[in-house]
């Protein structure tokens, strides 16, 4: 046997100090590193049936898509079958393709997504008609009735009109473009 060397008190603290020293080294560095490569979290408002990569779409998968217009509060819903491209894809693969969306629902029967649009909706933005708001002649966003959203009140009184504009006011005159638009607002006022 080999003889061992003697161990003093003074090598043993020594040694206890180095490997505690290096502990702490190798925790700090441990700890600092960037935590920027770890996968999305899932929106709390998200349901999924079990958080694996097992679940995926298939070809009988139902994708409910809503599109919420902000400028006029209307929903626009629409429930598909998924792309060939998306078929096969889990969650965190299927949120990659729709980045801007939020996945409300994702299971192998069903997704549910939302999208808000800054815009008017179809109905709104394509339509315009000429109507009263407070006694004056008004323009409004979409077709006459209770969904219709004001554009812009004009100068022109009710009070001033015929009788005959009047009433058309009162059902709502569409009017398909701008030119049309101008047109007849400066028929009322000529009148």
């Amino acid at each position: 046997m080999l003889p061992l060397p003697k161990i003093t008190k003074k090598r043993a603290l020594f040694a206890v100090g180095i490997i505690l020293c290096g502990c702490l080294v190798a925790y700090y560095f441990i700890s600092s590193q960037p935590r920027g490569h770890e996968p999305p979290l899932i929106p709390k408002e998200t349901e999924v049936a079990k958080q694996d990569a097992k679940i995926k779409i298939t070809p009988n998968t139902d994708l409910v898509q809503k599109l919420i217009y902000t400028k006029c509060n209307d929903e626009e819903v629409f429930r598909t079958k998924p792309a060939d491209n998306l078929i096969g894809l889990n969650y965190q693969q299927f949120q990659k393709v729709y980045s801007g969306w939020t996945i409300h629902k994702f299971d192998n029967l069903e997704v549910e997504m939302s999208l808000k649009v800054d815009s008017y909706c179809r109905e709104h933005a394509n339509n315009m008609f000429i109507g009263i708001k407070d006694g004056y002649v008004a323009v409004f966003y979409g077709k006459p009735g209770p969904k219709a959203l004001l554009k812009e009140v004009t100068k022109i009184p009710v009070s001033k009109l015929v009788q005959e504009d009047l009433d058309e006011l009162k059902r709502g005159i569409v009017v398909h473009s701008r030119e049309e638009l101008l047109r007849t607002l400066e028929g009322m006022q000529s009148r």
